[in-house]
C-alpha cells in the first residue's frame, strides 16, 4: 500500500511538472521591435543600460542600421545592434521610422514561426519554420522583419525573430508591396522624426565633445522651458548636452552660474566652458558654450533657435558676466 501510495505522489508531482512548463513558457516577454534608425557618427555607444554610467557592450559606425527595440525614456532606445541587445542614447541615432529598408540577419527565436506574404498575421502563410531557422533580413515594417529565405520573401513578426549581425545602412522604403516576391517594402507610415545630434568623436577632448554634440543641434528650433532635441533654451540645451556625458547641471543659467563648475578668468576659457551674461548687469539672463576661436554655441530666443555667435562682438563685451568650467 506504501508503494503504491509513492508512485501516486511522484505521478502527481510530474502532472504538475507538466501542466507548469507551457505556463512558464507562455510567460516569456518578447518585443515587437518599434523601428529602425541610423547611427549618427562612428563610435555610437551601444551601453548595457539607461545610462551613461553603464559599460559599452559594443559601439556602431556613421550610418549603420540599428533595430529600435523600445523608446525606454525619452533619452534612451533599447535597441538591437549586430545581435547585440543594449541602450542608445536617442541623439545618437537619426531618422527613426517604423518603416525601412537595410540588410542584416536573423535567427528565428520561435517554434513553427510563420512567414507570411504581408505584414499581416491573417496574410498568406509562405512557410513554417523551427526555432533557430537564418533568414535573410532585408528591413521591417511596422513591427515585421522583412525577410528572404528558400527561394520566398515574405515577412515574420519581430517578436519571433532577432537580429543577429547587420551589414548596411537604413533606408526609407518609398514604394508599396502587395506581393511578397516583389521588391521593396511598404509605403513608410507617418512617424514624428525626432531631432538628433551627431555623436561625438570618443577619442578627442570630452570638453571638444561637448561642444561637437552641441554644435550638432544648430537650427534647433527656440522654445521656451524646452530641454530637448524638439526644442531648447539657452540653459535647456546646455542641460542636456552635459547630460549626455553624465554630468547633472542645475536647471536654469542663474543656478548653473551659481551652483556649477569653478570659476575661470575669461583669458584661460577653454573649448567646452561655459560663458554667462547679463541683460541688466545684476543678475544672469543668458548661458552659452565656449567652442572656441572666440566663439559660442547657444540657444537664442532672438535668433529662434541654436547657432554660433561672435563672443568678441560689442553685445558680449557688454553683457559678459563670467565663466565657469564644468569639466
Amino acid at each position: 500500500m506504501k508503494i503504491v501510495r509513492k508512485i501516486a505522489s511522484i505521478l502527481l508531482l510530474i502532472t504538475i511538472i507538466a501542466t507548469m512548463l507551457p505556463l512558464t513558457a507562455a510567460a516569456t516577454t518578447r518585443t515587437i521591435a518599434w523601428g529602425a534608425a541610423n547611427a549618427v557618427g562612428n563610435g555610437v555607444r551601444i551601453r548595457a543600460g539607461a545610462g551613461l554610467n553603464h559599460d559599452i557592450l559594443t559601439q556602431a559606425s556613421r550610418g549603420d542600421a540599428i533595430v529600435i527595440l523600445e523608446r525606454t525614456n525619452s533619452e534612451w532606445y533599447r535597441v538591437n545592434y549586430r545581435g547585440t541587445v543594449g541602450f542608445v542614447s536617442v541623439p545618437l541615432l537619426e531618422r527613426p521610422r517604423t518603416v525601412a529598408d537595410f540588410n542584416a540577419s536573423g535567427k528565428i527565436t520561435g517554434d513553427r514561426v510563420n512567414m507570411r506574404e504581408r505584414p499581416d498575421i491573417n496574410s498568406t502563410v509562405l512557410g513554417t519554420y523551427v526555432q533557430d531557422t537564418i533568414m535573410s533580413i532585408i528591413g521591417l515594417n511596422n513591427g515585421w522583419f522583412k525577410v528572404r529565405f528558400d527561394n520566398k520573401t515574405g515577412y515574420v513578426r519581430s517578436d519571433f525573430m532577432s537580429v543577429t549581425s547587420s551589414t548596411a545602412s537604413t533606408s526609407t522604403s518609398s514604394s508599396s508591396s502587395s506581393s511578397a516576391t516583389t521588391s521593396a517594402a511598404s509605403t513608410p507610415t507617418s512617424t514624428q522624426v525626432i531631432p538628433t545630434g551627431t555623436a561625438p568623436d570618443p577619442n578627442v577632448e570630452l570638453g571638444q565633445q561637448i561642444a561637437d554634440l552641441a554644435l550638432s543641434f544648430i537650427g534647433t528650433k527656440y522654445v521656451y522651458g524646452g530641454a530637448s532635441p524638439s526644442g531648447f533654451d539657452c540653459s535647456g540645451l546646455v542641460s542636456y548636452v552635459f547630460r549626455q556625458f553624465g554630468v547633472s547641471l542645475t536647471r536654469n543659467s542663474a543656478g548653473q552660474y551659481r551652483d556649477n563648475g569653478t570659476h575661470i578668468k575669461r583669458s584661460e576659457l577653454s573649448v567646452g566652458d561655459l560663458i554667462f551674461t547679463s541683460e541688466n548687469g545684476r543678475t544672469v539672463t543668458h548661458v552659452a558654450i565656449y567652442i572656441g576661436d572666440n566663439k559660442i554655441v547657444h540657444s537664442a530666443r532672438s535668433s529662434g533657435g541654436v547657432l554660433i555667435s561672435d563672443l568678441g562682438s560689442a553685445y558680449y563685451t557688454r553683457t559678459w558676466f563670467g565663466a565657469k568650467r564644468i569639466v
